[in-house]
């Protein structure tokens, strides 16, 4: 089994060194784009290990205090409660959230190697290890022992240590059952894009919800959590006057938490109860292994079942109705129809088309709940001015995808596009209506939000924040296409994560685009309001520096236009991804 792990570690490192590899069809700008893609992750994990190794040194302390009678076991044991459960929401959810951004194993061609179907299941859950939240937490878990033992507790330390191997099991088999059940789940495709747009729009509408639910009277909450903290501590306080910790009766629930029921044991042994200890540690382990047990049926079903992809859409051969756009060519209004289109039907346009305006409605609850809590009573701006134009920006920076990478994310399209007659011209301000059709529709939903959450006064400061906002999407298209042809990324839409975004260069100074162009625009709007007092000045400077952004806007489609002329080839292939 062991050569089997081998022999797929080393083919995961040679796929991992052929993104590295050079090709004569790549530019160097090309390859210095792939080269700090890979670079990135990589770095990322080098500074885990000094967390790993934080954690370890206070795993060996925390085993310390928990050998050292009279100790002060209860911050110790609640503290790995905490870390313990959220590794168990992080091992459920982390295999759903990859199969959301698509990266779902190919298993058709590991099932013609002659690896039996066991040594499969012993390699998937054995990657669970190379999960950076488990592999963190692994040194600790297993360390803590020896500090038990160093203070002079060897049977608590063997029982610490068969419970630390218990838990790790259970979470290598929660992590294999996770993944087979997304991947089994996510087999079909339009299945798997229902999934990811009803899971990413729960999980940003439950992260709203504490601030929403938060109430105001907070004396009487922690007062309440005082009151039974002391009440718990004196429950716990053992005949001799020593403070223990696993006094308490084990509740139901417990019997059903493996991070509970490892905390359980430490916590016996702490108290010179090993062997009430044993009780929690068979528990645990027979959950272990019932959920090793679930997750091979599982897996056993995913190398069973076919891949399923999507059929074809209804409609595909009628033929394309269009409106020809004010101002733009018919070839141009072709290619912003098909922009449109394109960012409709990805997983990732169907998100950030609701998660913009839920996000201003949130924002906009919260404010009304707490109106002095991020600006005084006294602003002259209201509330729901700068939430319409926070709107408008936040609308330009979840379309990154599709402006500051326009021509990749067409993918096999881009070709064909080039292939037609349509010059460059019609292609890069085609591509610029797209995206203003598209920030244009969220930013509506936005000042719709807003409005009803937070209407305010005076009224013509709400197309003053209009106006900024278009000032600053005229800004971003040109500069967009512009990076979009000097750091293009093969990119999926339909996948949530890195798979879909732009090259983080691309990311960071289009955020400086957006932050040039929005900058000017609040500045003007406080001068008006602040000094002048009047809300027709500010209309008329912000109406100013729209202008202004479009005077600059036209050169820089004009680099734009010449660009392309000179990275067709290259952003093809980027887009087929070679």
């Amino acid at each position: 089994m062991i050569r089997f792990f081998r022999a797929l570690a080393w083919l995961r490192w040679r796929l991992f060194l052929n993104t590295l590899r050079k090709t004569r069809r790549r530019d160097s700008l090309e390859r210095a784009s792939r080269v700090f893609q890979v670079v990135a992750p990589v770095l990322f994990f080098l500074f885990l290990v000094p967390g790993a190794l934080v954690l370890a040194i206070l795993a060996v302390v925390g085993g310390w205090v928990l050998g050292t009678p009279g100790g002060q076991h209860g911050p110790v044991l609640i503290t790995m409660r905490i870390f313990l459960a959220v590794a168990c929401a992080v091992m459920l959810l982390a295999p759903l959230l990859r199969a959301v951004q698509g990266s779902t194993p190919n298993l058709s061609r590991f099932l013609l190697l002659p690896i039996p179907r066991g040594s499969f299941y012993l390699c998937e859950a054995m990657a669970s290890f190379g999960d950076p939240w488990l592999a963190v937490q692994t040194p600790g878990i297993l360390l803590l022992p020896v500090g038990i033992l160093a203070a002079g507790r060897p049977g608590a330390a063997a029982l610490a240590l068969a419970a630390g191997v218990a838990l790790l099991g259970m979470l290598t088999g929660l992590g294999a059952l996770a993944s087979s059940f997304a991947y089994l789940l996510f087999r079909n495709r339009r299945r798997a894009e229902l999934i990811s747009v009803v899971l990413m729009i729960l999980l940003s509408v439950a992260g709203m919800l504490p601030g929403l639910l938060s109430i105001s009277d907070s004396g009487k909450r922690h007062s309440a959590v005082r009151i039974r903290a002391e009440a718990r501590t004196d429950r716990n306080r053992s005949a001799d006057g020593k403070v223990g910790w696993s006094g308490e009766v084990l509740p139901v629930w417990a019997l059903a938490f493996p991070p509970e029921l490892y905390v359980r044991s430490l916590g016996l042994g702490a108290d010179r109860r090993s062997p009430a200890g044993l009780i929690p540690l068979a528990l645990l382990a027979a959950m272990a292994a019932g959920i090793h047990g679930a997750a091979w049926k599982i897996y056993g079903r995913l190398l069973d079942t076919p891949e399923i992809g999507a059929g074809p859409r209804r409609g595909e051969k009628s033929r394309l109705r269009w409106v020809r756009a004010p101002g733009l060519s018919p070839a141009a209004s072709a290619v912003a129809l098909v922009h449109v289109r394109m960012a409709l039907r990805t997983v990732q346009g169907k998100i950030q088309f609701w998660m913009t305006p839920l996000i201003v409605l949130a924002l906009g609850a919260l404010w009304s709940r707490q109106p002095g809590a991020v600006l005084p009573a006294s602003f002259p701006i209201p509330p729901g001015v700068l939430l319409a134009f926070a709107g408008v920006v936040l609308s330009c920076v979840t379309l990154e995808g599709v402006i500051l990478n326009q021509f990749a994310v067409d993918r096999a399209g881009l070709t064909l596009q080039f292939l037609a007659p349509i010059s460059d011209r019609d292609l890069v301000r085609g591509k610029a209506a797209g995206g203003a059709f598209l920030a244009g529709s969220r930013a509506l939903l936005c000042f719709v939000a807003a409005a009803v959450v937070a209407p305010g006064r005076p009224i013509l400061l709400w197309p003053g924040a209009l106006l900024a906002g278009c000032a600053v999407y005229i800004l971003l298209a040109p500069a967009g296409a512009i990076l979009s042809m000097l750091l293009p990324k093969a990119a999926d839409m339909n996948r949530i994560g890195q798979a879909g975004k732009p090259h983080p260069i691309a990311s960071i100074l289009g955020f400086l685009v957006i932050l040039t162009a929005a900058g000017p625009a609040v500045a003007l709007a406080l001068v008006a309001v602040l000094l002048l007092k009047s809300a027709a000045a500010a209309l008329a400077l912000l109406t100013g520096w729209a202008l202004l952004c479009a005077l600059i806007s036209i050169p820089l489609y004009r680099v734009a236009e010449k660009l392309l002329a000179r990275r067709r080839e290259n952003l093809a292939l980027v887009a087929q991804g070679r």
